[in-house]
């Protein structure tokens, strides 16, 4: 990753720029001082304008020192403050990054978080060079929630009672975002791709039991990882559990080519399944009763 100058970001509705003293009543009457803004967060409602006066001094300075990330969104239509958003826990070696945003409750339901947040994205990929995104939210958030799913990020697990507000323990849903590298591959392109390395040798019947074999040695070998870290005390080794994910996918492929049929198939076989099972998302009652 690299450091650039901050710039300002434009999408359909909205401008966003640095945070100045001229935002200074917006910002406390809207978020500062709205205890719906901050019940997810962990900060606390600003009691006083001085708070607030306090927040825009340290953003102040913090952009004279440069590498510093936050913006303010207007609306083009009006000038009217929408919200604020930041990068921020930088990690240059992992090429990484987080982030965080607040909107004025007013504006709420109306899109201007992912609007925003994509821009935001954009700029991190493409001018800091940063290589994944990842953040969290308070469990009972499902509006983060569902924010980080429209960015297109992975819901990457649960981290029990990580959080703590008002003497109330809470758990954080992890979501992430890895950069992407050329054009989108699809599924069947993955698969085609993939089988120049399947052994011509063997027949039809050989590679299907080559392939379930397989996805049930390359799951063991993920497993093992999982188990390592949590019973074991090791470090979640990322970047070895995606490469046996990525064996898990070829053997996939594999199996699916030894039945020949397409990749695309199986996993559009199992969405329509998930989706008569779960119309309306998930359903603890319906995972049982199915």
């Amino acid at each position: 990753m690299i450091y650039a100058e901050f710039e300002n970001l434009e999408t359909e509705r909205l401008l966003l720029r640095k945070l100045s003293m001229d935002d200074l009543y917006d910002y406390y009457e809207r978020i500062g001082s709205d205890g719906e803004v901050s019940k997810f967060m962990l900060w606390e409602p600003h009691q006083d304008i001085g708070e607030t006066l306090e927040t825009i001094e340290k953003a102040l300075a913090a952009y004279e020192e440069g590498r510093y990330y936050r913006w303010v969104a207007v609306r083009k239509a009006d000038d009217q403050l929408v919200g604020t958003m930041s990068l921020l826990r930088f990690d240059e070696k992992d090429s990484s990054c987080s982030f965080a945003y607040m909107f004025a409750r007013e504006f709420w339901g109306q899109g201007y978080a992912t609007e925003a947040m994509k821009a935001v994205f954009d700029f991190a990929f493409e001018k800091l060079e940063i290589e994944r995104i990842y953040a969290d939210h308070f469990a009972p958030n499902a509006a983060s929630g569902a924010v980080m799913r429209k960015l297109g990020m992975s819901h990457t697990g649960t981290v029990k009672e990580k959080y703590e507000k008002h003497g109330r323990k809470l758990d954080a849903e992890c979501y992430e975002l890895v950069r992407r590298r050329g054009p989108a591959l699809t599924a069947d392109e993955y698969q085609q791709q993939a089988m120049r390395s399947l052994n011509p040798a063997l027949s039809k019947h050989d590679v299907l039991i080559n392939g379930v074999m397989g996805l049930c040695g390359e799951s063991g070998e993920a497993i093992d990882i999982v188990k390592k870290h949590l019973h074991q005390g090791h470090d979640l080794d990322r970047e070895k559990l995606i490469k046996e994910l990525g064996d898990i996918a070829w053997y996939l492929a594999e199996t699916a080519f030894a039945l020949d049929v397409s990749l695309e198939r199986v996993l559009r076989s199992n969405l329509e399944k998930l989706q008569a099972r779960y119309p309306e998302g998930f359903d603890t009652e319906k995972s049982i009763n199915r």
